[in-house]
């Protein structure tokens, strides 16, 4: 029995499949050690405070500025309709959805970083952080000189010698020096480590020469656009208006009112250059066709001048003059074929070899007016413009450029089969005409020789005139529009700082600290509750079972000897095992005769300790005691009353002594000693022997109380083989050493009846007050403290510790 017993304990406790029952946390117990330990979370507090502080005082202040533009539904100027009109290239709809996105584009930011010199940042060295400069009247600039290598990345030191010259200092990435170059001239160009600079100054130097140390530092200005690119803020005003918001925050508001400034001007000129880029393209070409045609016109006006020189006739007969107005209207619809069959070799070759398919050259310029030609080339336009705004973006990893050039395959692929069907109808026309100036010429065969010379002359100058004619026309209606075309972008409110910082935010910062300081040490103490797997307070005894509590001993502040209520009787501890030994008559039914066990978990619990002063306080009581050693395994109990471990329970079970021999006198009277004895090979074997029931059965004659001191039931079966023989078994449980999970399995042994007549006692109580169950006193909730009137209290006033 004993030993399934103990394998039933020692599974649950030690084996591997044992689990730990659930944890409740009690938070009166954090509070009250909060409360104890008031001075860590008054330096915790200090401690978050006083970096809240240090971040206020030393964090770059970030500021707002914001600005706001309108932009305008693009309408052209009356001067372009002479050149677009009917044109759906220039369709006056603008897709606002496009605008946020242009803003941000790579290289429209980028273009803006580097006009403002942005990618030269200059910085001030203090005392504790360095911070960057950005001053309108600062007396340095340094400008980047076209070089093998670009210093990106790069750091130099610059301090101002005189008023000539200064010094520079190439700075490696630790900020240590690698090389100095002294003597340097103003205003002149200077090679430092293959680059190339000019560093200028101004006439505010003299108030800068204070032998200041400066750090210049040369950042990739496309990093900088996609930085901008994130920190720039573009929102519509309201659902449906066409304004703008701008909104960009920096630790220099006036660096950043610079930027915004530079970029509505950029943003202005870049859309102006966008509705000039068809213009400025036309112009191009029309320019190219007029001096082809011009060379041609200059030609066949020398013949007519040759002809009249060499020839008296000037003028034609009316008959010829009528032939030659029929010849010319044919001629002259010819050379518009022929316009057209050079526009669009124009056109081809522009798909198959240009990759800035958004400059391509509009077909109204030449008068042709196809609305699928038109359509298709304006949806290519608007596909290359938005690839070309991706800037850096156009890899092939690039789901959305591989999607768009996909597209413009397929575009360049109509406008081919388009082209190819135009041409093919244009020849059809063109043959028609070519036969019926065919039967004119007949005609004009029939003419004498001269005035058949001059007609031919006459009419190769009128078709080229006034084709010439028909494209300086329209050299002069693109002139017009690039001329005249302005922005759609004006600004509403110009950039400004709104209001003061918005980082950092002393007070928000304060409070955070605050309360971050507070809930640190709270924390440290949640998470130490919730790691401790010791049983610390009556609660968590209640909390994970149902034996009864029977008592609560305090600690031995006198480490020196453990038989405290003999040397003293009047002392809080011997109080309450006085309180203990009353409790007991509840659970033993005041029987005269009794046998108390006791036990625990693991050693170290305070068997011996209790065992020793329950001993003491029963022979006080009038009682005669035999304490009995049964932890044969290691002896502990007879150097507490100066007795030898000759002989003892074991050599009595093993028949070497009789029981008279082994029972020893103490230094109290009817307090006697059984101790355990020499340690035997085989312990758990003599407690199962008749003689333990007929020592029990003898000793119970002479003795009112026999106290069993045994081994923890955890480790060994010893004690359940003497629980039949126990009137009442006390299961110690020490405070912050006995793990919540022992009283698991207890409370399992308990309720399967296996154990009976169980009561715990409480030992070794240091923590008390809130959370822990007891006040001064130990007070146990039973009814017993220490008002019996024993002695004096102690003289610091606090109460339940009484002293002789």
């Amino acid at each position: 029995m004993a030993e399934n017993l103990s394998s039933k304990f020692d599974s649950g406790i030690l084996g591997e499949g044992a689990t730990k029952p659930t944890f409740q946390v009690n938070f009166k117990r954090i509070i009250a050690r909060a409360i104890s330990y008031w001075y860590l979370v008054v330096l915790s507090l200090l401690i978050c405070l006083s970096i809240a502080f240090a971040y206020n005082r030393y964090a770059n202040r970030v500021f707002t500025v914001s600005a706001s533009i309108i932009v305008r539904e693009g309408t052209e100027n009356a001067a372009a309709e002479f050149l677009y009109k009917s044109n759906p290239l220039v369709n006056p709809y603008r897709n606002f959805y496009n605008e946020l996105y242009i803003m941000r584009s790579y290289p429209l930011l980028q273009q803006v970083v580097e006009s403002l010199n942005f990618h030269v940042v200059w910085y001030r060295e203090g005392k504790i952080k360095t911070t960057e400069i950005y001053e309108h009247d600062f007396p340095f600039q340094i400008k980047l000189l076209p070089s093998k290598e670009k210093p990106t990345g790069k750091s130099f030191g610059f301090n101002a010698d005189d008023e000539k010259t200064y010094s520079l200092e190439y700075l490696k990435d630790d900020g240590t020096t690698a090389k100095r170059f002294s003597k340097l001239s103003f205003n002149d160009t200077v090679a430092v480590n293959g680059y190339r600079f000019f560093v200028s100054r101004n006439d505010s130097m003299k108030d800068k020469l204070n032998n200041r140390y400066y750090v210049v530092e040369f950042k990739e200005p496309f990093q900088l656009a996609q930085q901008y690119s994130i920190k720039l803020k573009a929102t519509w005003a309201e659902q449906g208006s066409s304004i703008i918001k701008l909104e960009i925050s920096g630790p220099l508001p006036e660096k950043e009112i610079d930027f915004l400034n530079q970029f509505i001007e950029r943003y202005q000129q870049y859309d102006i250059e966008k509705k000039n880029l068809v213009a400025t393209k036309s112009i191009l070409f029309l320019d190219q066709q007029l001096k082809n045609i011009g060379d041609s016109l200059k030609y066949f006006d020398n013949r007519i001048e040759d002809f009249k020189q060499t020839h008296s006739m000037s003028d034609f007969t009316a008959a010829s003059q009528q032939l030659l107005d029929r010849i010319q209207v044919l001629e002259t619809q010819v050379s518009q074929i022929t316009l057209s069959g050079n526009y669009f070799a124009y056109l081809e070759n522009y798909l198959k070899q240009s990759s800035s398919l958004d400059q391509v050259v509009p077909p109204s310029v030449v008068g042709i007016s196809d609305p699928i030609i038109t359509g298709l080339i304006s949806k290519l336009m608007e596909v290359q413009f938005s690839m070309r705004m991706l800037g850096s973006q156009q890899t092939e990893e690039n789901p959305l450029v591989a999607e768009q050039r996909k597209r413009i395959d397929q575009l360049k692929g109509d406008i081919f089969e388009g082209v190819k069907s135009i041409k093919a109808t244009q020849k059809i026309n063109r043959d028609f005409l070519e036969k019926q100036m065919s039967e004119l010429e007949k005609e004009l065969g029939k003419l004498p020789v001269s005035e058949r010379t001059l007609i031919d002359i006459k009419r190769n100058y009128t078709i080229r005139e006034n084709l010439y004619l028909f494209l300086m026309q329209k050299r002069a209606e693109a002139g017009i529009s690039r001329a005249s075309t302005t922005s759609d972008i004006i600004v509403v409110n110009p950039p400004t700082k709104s209001g003061g910082f918005i980082t950092p935010k002393p007070i928000q910062n304060y409070t955070i600290s605050a309360v971050a300081g507070l809930l640190i040490p709270f924390l440290l103490f949640f998470l130490s509750e919730m790691l401790n797997d010791k049983v610390q307070a009556k609660e968590d005894i209640e909390q994970l079972t149902s034996i009864p509590l029977i008592g609560a001993i305090g600690h031995n502040m006198n480490g020196e000897s453990n038989l405290v209520v003999f040397n003293k009787p009047r002392s809080a501890l011997a109080e309450s095992f006085r309180a203990l030994r009353s409790n007991l008559n509840y659970f033993t039914e005041s029987k005269d005769k009794k046998i108390i066990l006791i036990t625990s978990s693991v050693s170290g619990e305070g068997k011996t300790f209790t065992t020793v002063n329950l001993a003491t306080s029963m022979v006080f009581a009038g009682k005669k005691v035999l304490i009995i050693g049964a932890d044969m395994r290691r002896p502990r109990i007879y150097p507490d009353f100066n007795l030898e471990n000759v002989k003892g329970l074991s050599t009595y079970l093993s028949s070497t002594h009789k029981i008279d021999e082994v029972i020893q006198k103490t230094a109290i009277e009817n307090l006697d000693l059984m101790s355990s004895g020499p340690v035997p090979p085989n312990p758990s074997e003599l407690l199962l022997l008749p003689k333990v029931a007929e020592m029990f059965s003898v000793m119970l004659e002479k003795y009112d109380y026999i106290l069993l001191d045994t081994p923890p039931l955890g480790l060994v079966s010893d004690a359940f083989a003497l629980m039949p023989f126990a009137h009442h078994t006390i299961f110690m449980i020490r405070q912050n050493y006995t793990p919540r999970y022992f009283l698991r399995d207890l409370q399992e042994l308990f309720e399967k009846r296996e154990l009976k007549n169980l009561s715990i006692l409480f030992n070794d109580i240091q923590k008390t007050g809130p959370g822990y169950g007891y006040g001064y006193g130990y007070g146990y909730g039973y009814g017993y403290g220490y008002g019996y009137g024993y002695g004096d209290k102690k003289k610091d006033g606090s109460g339940g510790y009484y002293e002789e």
